[in-house]
């Protein structure tokens, strides 16, 4: 023994010192040039989260992987235990080689004249996942215990174990632990049973022979070997095995969940290419982004295929965005499917209307109860008129904005300054992109002639729902904990005034005051009827929906009451948080009769030019087709009340209003000749076509 002891001393004696030194700084010098290759557990799929984890979207990684960025406090604690029992049951005690179980594969394979058992670690077999190897031999185990102990020099035991969660082979592209509870049983990999859990322990061992939606058989029986190394181990029951053995084993691959599209898209587009960037954090919430999707595109089942939709729902106190639908039928064939439409441009029509309003209010300039013109007034060669193509003559500002009238609210914007009014806007980060140079901008401004996104419009009306603040919108964790989100427009007091008048506004057909919720809303119709709108408010959300040709092209009969509106009252009523909406003290009545008396006219008008007498509905030459029974709305404009109807020269009706309702007695031509009080008429020669036949 002595004699052994002196020769080895011997040897290390003969050995130079610089010997040594060249040998480990070889090693290190090799370790540092030859680190292990990250290059797949940084090739992940893109994935959309909503505010709590759960996953909206993936897709496949830059290589084609299904290979979710998984980590081991989102794995069931069933599968780790499984795991770490069946694969590795020392990974927290050895530096990357299990020199005990490595013997006992040795021996195991020596006996039985072939490699039975390689003796990997989970250290191991993840630098073989990094650094895949096309053939099994004793080199390329001498490399996997080099690159095992490079992991264990460099990372700590989970962060090791994380990227055998995310390499792990499940069959065909599903790599990780993530995507394969996902593609094979539709679930985060947090809700996983023992009997999952067994089999996704059991796949990675022979994923191309086990896969479960090609070969069940074996993929059953390889979960139930592991189930019972469980048992045996005393980590399960034998009837928690009975029980999991029990469980059917997946034959499909499921689909991914695919909701937020448009916001995936984007974010992922935008995303640094970095590794580490694939998992984007939103607001989104789950279950309303799947609402609002649903909902949107079962009302775009009525409408043709070249017209979309859009609809953005935010927190109105934070600005947060809940949910969003850029556009409906990404994988169909519906026009502008894969556009995000609530960034897109459009011209707001009379959503607009609200912020002129209140900004008029708020300067002392007009209150809810101030008359206002709603005649044939020229502002200076622009001439507005009124979506019916009727006036009324003078109107309160509250009935003004709630009909949605265009000469009443022209003539509050050029009392308060269309220039002014963008500075308002500008000021609180709702400025169009895209409008006049300074000194330019027209009275057009409060009909929608500018361009704004949904965001600007729902950005604005935050203001309304809140206390004459908005509120940026923010989508990602990060956006919303940047400090001042939130910038003046008008007072607290203008914008519970543009509540108490939005919520007192007649719903669309069908939504009744006492069945419906009550919303503060508005709609929109632009030129051409190319955009119809729906803005809206309860205690806790504001909503934006929209309807148009996501080309820009007219429609021509697309209207924001009709079209629009319905959705808008169908996601509220549809929303799992709903809070009532904070009405004003007091009626807007009461309101109305403690309007200030120096404001019951809007100040500084010049009388207006006489409207004339004429019939805007039908025009002469007309040809109606008319089923039979039904009426015809003829339409006037100017003269003097009362007025006096005759068909053919025989008397037929009377009307203190604007409009008489005739029903012609059978199909045939007409000549109609209408009275004013003063004596002057209107005539037009009309046709009534053969539709009162039924034919």
């Amino acid at each position: 023994m002595n004699q052994k002891t002196s020769l080895i001393q011997r040897l290390i004696d003969w050995i130079p010192l610089w010997v040594v030194i060249l040998m480990l700084g070889g090693i290190a010098t090799a370790d540092r040039l030859l680190p292990p290759p990250l290059d797949r557990a940084y090739d992940l799929s893109p994935t959309l989260t909503d505010a709590e984890g759960r996953l909206l979207r993936a897709s496949t990684s830059a290589k084609g992987f299904w290979r979710l960025d998984t980590d081991a406090e989102a794995v069931d604690s069933r599968y780790l235990t499984t795991l770490l029992a069946f694969e590795d049951r020392r990974f927290h005690g050895h530096d990357g080689v299990d020199y005990y179980g490595m013997a006992r594969a040795v021996i195991t394979s020596a006996q039985a004249g072939r490699l039975i058992s390689g003796g990997s670690t989970l250290s191991m077999q993840t630098a073989r996942l990094l650094e895949p190897r096309p053939r099994r031999t004793v080199g390329a185990k001498v490399m996997e215990i080099l690159r095992a102990w490079q992991l264990e020099r460099r990372f700590t035991k989970e962060e090791i174990l994380n990227l055998y969660l995310n390499t792990a082979p499940f069959g065909g592209n599903i790599e990780g632990a993530g995507a394969a509870a996902w593609r094979y049983f539709g679930k985060r990999p947090a809700e996983l049973t023992w009997a999952e859990s067994a089999l996704l322990v059991a796949l990675p061992q022979s994923p191309a022979r086990r896969r479960p939606d090609r070969f069940p058989e074996r993929a059953e029986a390889a979960r139930n070997r592991v189930l019972d190394v469980l048992e045996r181990r005393a980590l399960i029951s034998a009837a928690q095995n009975q029980r999991a053995k029990r469980e059917p084993v997946p034959s499909t691959r499921r689909a991914m969940p695919f909701l937020a599209p448009a916001v995936a898209d984007r974010l992922w587009q935008e995303a640094p290419d970095r590794p580490g960037s694939s998992t984007h954090e939103t607001t989104l919430h789950h279950a309303t982004q799947t609402l609002l999707e649903s909902l949107l595109q079962s009302h775009l089942a009525a409408f043709p295929a070249p017209i979309n939709g859009a609809a953005l729902l935010v927190e109105a106190e934070t600005g947060r965005i809940v949910a969003r639908v850029g556009s409906a039928g990404y994988l169909q064939t519906r026009a502008g499917a894969t556009l995000d439409l609530t960034r897109a441009q459009r011209s707001p029509g009379s959503a607009l209307k609200p912020a002129i309003f209140a900004l008029a209010f708020d300067a002392g300039l007009a209150h809810p109860g101030t008359w206002l013109p709603d005649d044939r007034r020229n502002f200076a060669g622009y001439q507005p008129e009124n979506f019916s193509t009727t006036r009324q003559g003078s109107v309160r500002a509250f009935a003004a904005l709630q009909q949605s009238l265009n000469p009443p609210a022209t003539a509050l914007l050029n009392r308060y300054g269309a220039e002014r009014a963008l500075e308002a806007l500008d000021r609180a980060a709702v400025l169009p992109d895209h409008h006049a140079a300074p000194g330019e901008t027209g009275l057009s401004l409060v009909l929608g002639g500018v361009s704004l996104r949904m965001e600007d419009l729902v950005q604005l009306y935050t203001a309304f729902a809140t206390d004459g603040r908005v509120r940026r919108l923010c989508e990602t964790p990060a956006a919303c904990a940047e400090p001042s989100r939130t910038r003046a427009f008008v007072s607290a007091s203008a914008a519970e005034q543009i509540t108490a008048i939005l919520s007192d506004t007649n719903r669309p057909h069908g939504f009744r005051h006492e069945d419906a919720p009550r919303l503060a809303f508005k709609t929109g119709t632009s030129a051409r009827h190319r955009d119809a709108w729906a803005v809206g408010y309860d205690g806790k959300h504001v909503l934006a929906v929209w309807l148009g040709r996501p080309d820009n092209r007219p429609t021509n009969d697309l209207v924001g009451l009709t079209d629009a509106a319905p959705l808008l009252f169908r996601v509220f009523s549809a929303l799992d948080e709903r809070v009532p909406l904070r009405v004003p003290a007091g009626s807007l009545e009461d309101t109305v009769r403690d309007t200030p008396l120096a404001l019951r006219r809007l100040d500084g008008l010049t009388p207006p030019a006489a409207d004339p007498f004429r019939l805007t509905f039908p025009t002469d030459g007309s040809a109606l087709p008319l089923p039979a029974g039904r009426a015809v709305a003829l339409k006037l404009s100017g003269g003097e009340r009362p007025f006096r109807l005759f068909v053919d020269g025989m008397p037929r009706a009377r009307a203190v209003g604007r409009q008489i309702t005739w029903t012609p007695d059978s199909a045939g031509f007409f000549d109609l000749t209408i009275l004013d009080r003063s004596g002057q008429s209107v005539t037009a020669s009309v046709e009534i076509t053969g539709a009162l036949s039924g034919e």
